[in-house]
């Protein structure tokens, strides 16, 4: 059986985590994709310009990019930013021996909005705006975050692509789904190399497929992660025999390959609509392991 194995990596310095490209393909109508390791360096921005938070109804908007941050340097830069940016002096970011992060002032203290990278680093990933402070002492209001923020993005890291798997994952309110090529579930540090096989995904495509690829690195949320380092990926295309033609009498034959193919909803869907077919979310679950259409 065919294997082809490549080697590839992002080109644009201006998108590290993003890879489109094209894949020379076997001489079959399907085949299987797995993505076989995925190398990088933990360079991921956390915290960027484009990054704020509103504090008793006025923006403060961050001031520089930090690709390593902890609980003291976060409150560090919080607090210059308060003090020398916006001449702020009657507020001052702290943290607990937890590394809980939390706002004293002498003034009532309402967060209203905060950017996404905020809300990981400060612990608010499941917690719902606006947060109000309360008086600790007399004259002494305290705006406490309840968990430890996720100072190097989220502990798990997933790739994207047009050609995945759909994994479903939990939100707040609501079921969403990504199509996933790959899980990185190990321990990074900043700095630090990333490095992770695939036990994971699989997936069964057609050869065509193979000629527009986009694969994303994205957090557990599904936000795209901001890297300051190549990605690198290896990946290895399985040709699926096609399927031979025996007539009408198919016990002169072996079973077909394709037969037993497990398509994914993306292939699944994309043939009903070639073929001018609906089919409702109800009825996806029960098809997506079936014969291909013919």
């Amino acid at each position: 059986m065919e294997k082809i194995d490549y080697t590839i990596s992002s080109t644009d310095h201006t998108k590290n985590s993003v890879i489109y490209t094209n894949l020379a393909a076997p001489r079959t109508e399907f085949c299987k994709m797995t993505i076989t390791s995925l190398t990088t360096m933990a360079n991921i921005v956390v915290l960027s310009k484009e990054d704020y938070f509103v504090l008793n109804g006025v923006k403060y908007c961050i001031n520089n990019d930090y690709s390593e941050v902890s609980a003291s340097s976060l409150t560090e830069s919080l607090n210059v930013l308060l003090q020398s940016t916006y001449g702020v002096t009657d507020k001052q970011f702290f943290y607990d021996t937890c590394s809980r992060i939390y706002i004293a002032s002498t003034n009532e203290l309402t967060l209203t909005d905060c950017s996404y990278n905020l809300k990981l680093l400060l612990g608010l990933v499941n917690v719902e705006l606006p947060l109000q402070s309360t008086e600790t002492t007399t004259n002494v209001y305290t705006l406490r975050f309840p968990d430890v923020g996720l100072f190097l993005s989220t502990p798990v890291l997933y790739l994207a692509s047009n050609l995945g798997s759909n994994s479903y994952k939990n939100m707040q309110k609501t079921t969403t789904s990504m199509r996933i090529l790959m899980r990185i579930t190990n321990s990074f540090f900043a700095k630090q190399p990333i490095s992770a096989t695939n036990g994971d995904y699989t997936t069964t495509v057609r050869c065509s497929d193979l000629s527009d690829v986009h694969f994303i690195l994205m957090d557990a949320n599904y936000h795209v992660v901001k890297l300051l380092s190549p990605l690198y990926l290896t990946v290895e295309i399985e040709a699926i025999p096609d399927k031979l033609d025996y007539g009408t009498d198919f016990s002169q034959g072996p079973v077909n390959p394709q037969d037993l193919i497990p398509m994914t909803e993306f292939a699944y869907l994309r043939d009903l609509t070639e073929r001018g077919q609906d089919v409702t979310d109800e009825e996806i679950p029960a098809k997506i392991f079936i014969q291909p259409p013919k």
